[in-house]
């Protein structure tokens, strides 16, 4: 069976937009840090270092050496002669002309000035002397770490935002909504005064309790109404009922003749039908018991007989008989009037569809089987002569509502009905074995 797809909730939708979201700053933020880095590459600051030598150089040639700039982070040296001044680092006072980096990269060489020190540096040759210019990027460096290390600060702190905020959302939302699910399924159906807390701190929540609980209010007010009128129906149905039952048996006592005890046999019969579908239509309204609480309990291998026995008057004038077969012994967790109901019908079908031949009942591993060798009974077309009924003012009663009765008993006690029919018969299975008990 193909199982529905999972739909996810707000909470789900909304930490992932918050995740996506907080990885798109993380990209920009990763694309600015890189960006950065991309300007303290080589090649730019050996460009930017040979256009200083090259302004200094003029300078040299035009007579200001003494206006070269000796502290900062430009600064340049004039050696005329090839005499070094004392404040020039020592491993650039004696290299040849070119291009020189503490960053072995694309240059000429890399030269160590001292510990930590990232530098470029350009040794012009020129007609007097050597210009040496030196471009001290070790504090560029230091500041771009300090932002890279405050970017990642910042990675972290949004990153904790975005998990505080998922999980205020599940906190706040999704727990209360949650609660409020497990305590509405946890209602006894039985209990109509039962309502829902309206004390969440959200006001969203509270809305829904308080809307929950209007309802509540309804349906309660409906099943008072229900209850009212099922009452009042039962006293109504029983008095009638028990009136022309005591008639009958009145007309049973006197002497009439023998022309008139087919129709007080059928108003015997009708009687006890309608008996049963007022007890099984009154106990199936009714909201099922716990399943720890104590029900009847009916042997059903000595029950089956006495159903037997009761419908056999149905059989005459037929070339057919009523016949238990084996019947194992069996304890069902059931009052007697449910299954007398159930297996009544299957019973009934099965010799109205029976001229000729047999109708057998046997009871094995919680099974009853009612076999006949009749017509052959098709439930869908039983199913719809009820239902069709139900369309008339007066609805009839017979196979489709036997059916509709045996179907509710099922699902009320997890009983569960086969039938198969054919040309030569057919073969009802009611499996009772989820109410089957150990007795003593």
């Amino acid at each position: 069976m193909d199982r529905a797809p999972r739909r996810r909730g707000v909470h789900w939708w909304t930490s992932v937009a918050l995740i996506l979201i907080g990885l798109l700053v993380l990209l920009a933020i990763a694309v600015q840090s890189f960006s950065g880095q991309l300007l303290m590459e080589g090649r730019y600051w050996a460009d930017l270092t040979r256009a200083i030598s090259n302004d200094h150089a003029e300078r040299v040639r035009q007579g200001r050496a003494g206006e070269l700039p000796r502290e900062g982070l430009v600064r340049s040296w004039y050696l005329p002669g090839g005499v070094a001044p004392p404040d020039l680092p020592r491993p650039l006072a004696n290299l040849p002309a070119g291009n020189y980096s503490s960053e072995a990269s694309l240059l000429d060489d890399a030269v160590n000035l001292e510990a930590g020190t990232t530098y470029h540096a350009v040794v012009a040759d020129l007609p007097q002397g050597r210009l040496v210019t030196l471009v001290d990027i070790e504090p560029l460096e230091q500041q771009q770490n300090r932002y890279a290390r405050l970017s990642l600060l910042w990675i972290v702190c949004f990153a904790a935002v975005i998990g505080g905020f998922i999980a205020w959302l599940h906190a706040n939302l999704v727990r209360p909504v949650r609660d409020l699910a497990a305590r509405m399924q946890a209602i006894d159906p039985s209990d109509t005064g039962a309502r829902l807390p309206t004390d969440y701190q959200r006001e969203e929540i509270q809305v829904i309790a308080q809307a929950s609980n209007a309802h509540l209010d309804r349906v309660a007010q409906f099943i008072q109404r229900e209850r009212s009128l099922l009452d009042q129906a039962s006293h109504e149905f029983r008095t009638p009922i028990a009136v022309i039952a005591g008639a009958a048996d009145v007309l049973r006592q006197l002497p009439l003749p023998d022309a008139s005890q087919p129709a007080l046999a059928r108003i015997e019969h009708a009687v006890e039908d309608l008996s049963e579908t007022m007890v099984a239509l009154l106990y199936l309204a009714r909201e099922a018991p716990p399943d720890d609480e104590v029900t009847d309990v009916t042997a059903l291998h000595d029950f089956l007989p006495h159903v037997a026995r009761d419908h056999e008057h149905l059989l005459r004038g037929k070339d057919a008989r009523l016949h238990c077969g084996a019947l194992e012994p069996t304890f069902i967790a059931a009052p007697e009037a449910m299954v007398r109901i159930a297996v009544s019908n299957l019973v009934r079908n099965a010799v109205e569809n029976t001229e000729v031949g047999l109708v057998e009942i046997t009871l094995a591993q919680g099974r009853v089987t009612v076999t006949d060798s009749g017509s052959g009974f098709n439930p869908v077309e039983a199913a719809r002569r009820y239902r069709d009924s139900l369309r008339q003012s007066v609805p009839a009663r017979g196979q489709g509502l036997g059916l509709f009765l045996i179907g509710r008993i099922c699902d009320r006690f997890r009983w569960t009905l086969d039938i198969d029919s054919g040309a030569h018969g057919t073969r009802a299975t009611l499996d009772v074995s989820a109410s089957v008990v150990e007795v003593p």
